[in-house]
């Protein structure tokens, strides 16, 4: 537990912030509430948001998140986490109706030390329809996304914590122990049968113990001692909990055993924390597992400050102390207003994600391609050739804007295994340069014309070389029909899909493959996403991105 000399004290400014907090309703009953401390990301001006809503025939899917600077993790974990609700819930569509999952970020705690994410992801017309929630945690020091059981010391601390809400359920709700809900009747039940074990002491206030053997911290160190001593394990023999997990000696402060923790204690409600305006822990339940709670939408039980602080890790302080500072002042916000590139907001090795790659162009049917990928938000790759850049500059410009990737098909289309090594470095750099002309950007891959290449093409380029794994066939076919099968069959996770532009009857077969794909939770990237930028060299071949 941790030292009690070296407790945080909420300041003077701090605690008058209290009185105004965003986006949260006064509850004006006589039972304990919780205030918590939550922003929604458009209330903080300085924190650039992106809002995303599919509307199609069989369902609708919205998101909003913060973009938090370009590739940062946590960004990328939530949209990832999102990501993969989409996809579960069009997997399990129904047969009838218009179901709709909307899913979004309020931000619980932000300080150059921490960032705190809660995800809300809520469906309708699905079965058990209904809101799901949980957050997520960024270590700035060691740039790891962590769950909520970072915030405690160990998992005797969670058991402590588990106590003390089920203390405020039976002394102001009136609840007996026999009706204490879930994972916390369950560990107030082994408790109350052990009151002398490890995990029941825990529930007991922390005595001063400055100076004493095992809790000795050199001045001025912030947060609880990381060297005590573990807890004892529970017998298993002993576990009166049914699917209680037992207290191990976890070390909370190691991200692995962090989120092995999250995944044992996974039925616990304090997976959905927040902080609380006075300085405590907000632990929501749902009103129908605590009978006496009223009419209302959700139960904001406190964890006092006093109790928060003999079982918050470091960096459970850290989280706190950023939380209660920014509700007393939002505009000290670690935002600038330049946080608004995205780069890397997916990771593909656990999603359903394809890489359409469209080639040849840009031509008179582009804009069209256009239209049809912004119904569904769906991102691809336009390998042009630079003799048409500069012909239709306008179009390239658009595409770049709408968050396509360009990348370098050549000059005008001539088989690169017929140059010599510096012929084909320059008729790269000549693409490279119209591209960058117009988009203020180079491109990142080549795909050289009909997939030719040797040693020479692969040396003389500067870019990663990306082939394809289906072939629409479409340089062959004008059948859209045919095009749009050969897409929908072949497509696997981790596709790149071959196309070209300058066929009408290519371009009207997007419709068709953008709506299959997406109902079976695909999502559409580019192939710098599909294949991550960072991980390919020069001159590397890649055909597909399938996860191993």
């Amino acid at each position: 537990m941790a030292d009690t000399s070296l407790r945080r004290k909420l300041t003077l400014s701090a605690a008058l912030g209290l009185l105004l907090v965003p986006g949260c309703h006064t509850a004006e009953q006589n039972l304990p509430y919780a205030e918590t401390i939550q922003f929604s990301p458009d209330a903080l001006d300085d924190l650039a948001t992106r809002t995303v809503s599919v509307q199609v025939g069989h369902s609708t899917v919205s998101y909003r998140y913060p973009v938090l600077g370009e590739s940062h993790p946590l960004t990328t974990e939530v949209r990832t986490r999102m990501a993969e609700h989409q996809t579960a819930f069009l997997e399990d569509l129904p047969d009838s109706g218009k179901p709709e999952l909307a899913q979004d970020v309020e931000i619980l705690a932000a300080s150059e030390h921490v960032l705190g994410a809660r995800i809300t992801a809520t469906t309708s017309g699905v079965r058990d329809a209904g809101t799901e929630s949980s957050t997520l945690w960024y270590d700035t020091a060691s740039q790891e996304i962590l769950p909520w059981t970072a915030l405690f010391q160990d998992e005797e601390s969670l058991e402590a914590a588990h106590l003390a809400v089920a203390d405020v359920l039976q002394d102001s709700y009136r609840i007996s122990a026999e009706q204490l809900p879930g994972l916390v009747g369950e560990i107030a039940v082994r408790a109350e049968a052990d009151p002398d074990s490890v995990s029941a002491a825990a529930s007991e206030p922390a005595q001063d113990t400055e100076g004493a053997e095992g809790t000795e911290q050199s001045e001025g160190t912030e947060g609880p001692d990381s060297s005590a001593a573990s807890p004892t394990p529970a017998d298993p023999e002993e576990d009166k909990g049914g699917d209680t997990p037992l207290v191990g000696e976890a070390d909370l402060g190691d991200p692995e055993q962090a989120w092995e923790a999250a995944e044992r204690w996974s039925a616990s409600p304090l997976a959905d924390l927040a902080f609380s305006t006075a300085g405590g822990l907000a632990v929501r339940m749902d009103p129908a597992v605590v009978p006496s709670s009223g009419r209302i939408s959700e139960v904001l039980l406190p964890v006092e400050p006093e109790t928060a602080e003999e079982v918050l890790s470091e960096l459970g302080y850290q989280a706190r102390s950023a939380a209660v500072a920014a509700n007393a002042d939002p505009e000290d916000f670690p935002f600038d207003g330049t946080l608004t590139s995205e780069g890397t907001t997916l990771d593909c090795q656990r999603l359903k994600c394809v890489a359409l790659t469209f080639d040849d162009g840009p031509g008179e049917h582009t804009e069209e391609l256009l239209d049809h990928m912004a119904e569904y938000e769906a991102k691809g790759t336009f390998y042009v050739l630079g003799s048409l850049v500069a012909e239709f500059p306008e179009i390239v410009e658009r595409t770049h804007a709408e968050g396509h990737e360009m990348g370098n098909h050549t000059w005008k289309h001539d088989d690169l295994t017929t140059l010599s090594a510096d012929g084909v470095a320059k008729d790269l750099e000549r693409t490279d340069k119209a591209i960058e002309k117009v988009t203020g950007e180079l491109p990142p891959t080549l795909r050289p014309p009909y997939g030719a290449l040797n040693g020479t093409v692969r040396s003389a380029t500067p870019h990663p070389i990306i082939l394809w794994d289906v072939d629409t066939m479409d340089w062959q076919s004008r059948d859209t029909a045919a095009v749009a099968k050969h897409a929908l069959d072949g497509t696997v996770p981790g596709s790149v899909v071959l196309f070209h532009d300058i066929h009408k009857s290519s371009v009207d077969a997007i419709p068709d493959v953008l709506d299959g794909l997406h109902r079976e939770g695909y999502h559409f990237v580019t192939v710098s996403d599909i294949f991550g930028l960072d991980s390919m060299e020069p001159g590397e071949v890649h055909t597909d991105a399938r996860p191993n």
